[in-house]
């Protein structure tokens, strides 16, 4: 190289480094419309700006939603759940309750398809075992819960039905309380009227006995009403009466069924005791006692009492008793005769008619004959004749015994 020649070394060419723009370089965006452009530059400082109000809104919303969203159904579970699965559960318990009873309806009616129903059973066992593992680490989900929380919805509807109920009634007890007491005002009313009626009708015994007394005591006898103890005689099984709470009242039951048992007994002894007209319509030709003999003029006694009326005049008999004679006798023409069985006896005479035979049963107020004039008569009349005891007594006393009150 001896040869001044000069080396012309090359400078290495600078190398051009293509850098990447940056992410938040400014932006065009070129909207072209109708054969225009629009150019819109946007800012690396906009750019930022916007990113990090997008990030903290989604921040935001994360959080809000986390905090909202998740305590809202926390608290619905809390609030909510339990009794969801009970009500489930108590559905469930029900329906299997209501299949159980089914399946053991179809076993006793011997159903043909049995694969059916055994599969049917399964299925159901399926369906219990899966709730069972869901409820298993729920203790307030076990069958004694629901047990009790049916038991309990069951009480709640028993007590408010029975409420109702228990208001309706109080109603109702009201309102029969206040008919009780206005119907016990109307019974003492009617026991009252009882009562007195009662009262009136025992009395016109009493006094009707009372003119028949005056009469035989003339021939030293009595008739007593009560003799023989008949009126105290009674007996049967006891039943005992309803119970009346208002005393009051209850004591005037008693004292009025006191009077209608005497009034019953007095009405009793009265059908033997011949009391009223033998013959309607009537006037007394010949008084009982002494007179003067329809024939002869004479001074006599007369046993009976001559009633005279028309021939032909129904004769009915005052009292029950049974006929002892039914004749013809000398001076009484056609006689009958009756025994009441009680000391007292009638007879009818001069009868132109005889309904009855001898041994016959009669009951007061019976048609037995007709008025006529049969035997030692004048003219058509009914003799009668009361006797007591086997004394003759005044007739009159007992035809007239409750017309003298």
């Amino acid at each position: 190289m001896g040869r001044n020649t000069k080396l012309k070394i090359k400078k290495p060419r600078k190398l051009r480094y293509i850098s990447s723009k940056p992410f938040f370089s400014n932006k065009e965006i070129i909207f072209r419309s109708g054969g225009r452009a629009k150019v819109f530059n946007i800012s690396s400082r906009l750019q930022i700006f916007a990113l990090i109000f997008v990030v903290l809104i989604g921040v935001w919303s994360t959080y809000s939603y986390h905090i909202y969203h998740k305590s809202d159904k926390l608290m619905s579970k809390l609030d909510h759940t339990r009794d969801a699965y009970a009500d489930l559960m108590s559905d469930f318990v029900a329906v299997h309750k209501n299949i159980n009873s089914l399946f053991a309806m179809l076993a006793d009616e011997n159903v043909d398809n049995e694969s059916d129903l055994n599969r049917y059973k399964q299925q159901v066992q399926v369906m219990e075992d899966k709730i069972k593992q869901i409820t298993d680490n729920e203790d307030w989900l076990k069958n004694e819960g629901l047990d009790q929380n049916m038991t309990v919805r069951e009480a709640i509807l028993e007590r408010d039905r029975v409420l109702s109920e228990r208001a309706i009634l109080l109603s109702k007890i009201q309102q029969l309380e206040s008919s009780v007491q206005k119907l016990e005002i109307s019974e003492m009313e009617i026991l009252n009227k009882v009562a007195k009626i009662s009262e009136v009708e025992t009395q016109k015994i009493k006094d009707a006995l009372s003119n028949i007394n005056k009469s035989i005591k003339n021939q030293n006898k009595y008739y007593n009403p009560l003799a023989g103890g008949k009126k105290d005689s009674s007996g049967g099984a006891f039943e005992p009466a309803p119970e009346v709470d208002n005393e009051k009242l209850s004591q005037k039951m008693r004292d009025v069924f006191s009077q209608i048992d005497d009034l019953s007994y007095y009405r009793d002894v009265m059908r033997s005791v011949p009391t009223g007209k033998p013959v309607w319509n009537y006037h007394v030709s010949s008084p009982f006692g002494y007179r003067a003999d329809p024939f002869n003029k004479q001074s006599a006694t007369h046993k009976g009492v001559d009633l005279a009326s028309n021939q032909g005049n129904i004769i009915k008999v005052m009292a029950d008793g049974k006929v002892t004679r039914n004749e013809w006798v000398n001076g009484y023409g056609n006689l009958i005769e009756i025994d009441h069985e009680n000391g007292f006896k009638t007879k009818y005479a001069h009868l132109n008619k005889s309904y009855v035979t001898k041994g016959q049963t009669v009951t007061k107020g019976d048609q037995i004959a007709e008025v006529g004039s049969t035997g030692r008569s004048t003219g058509p009349h009914l003799h009668y004749e009361v006797i007591y005891n086997g004394v003759n007594v005044d007739q009159m006393a007992f035809i007239t015994a409750f017309n003298k009150q």
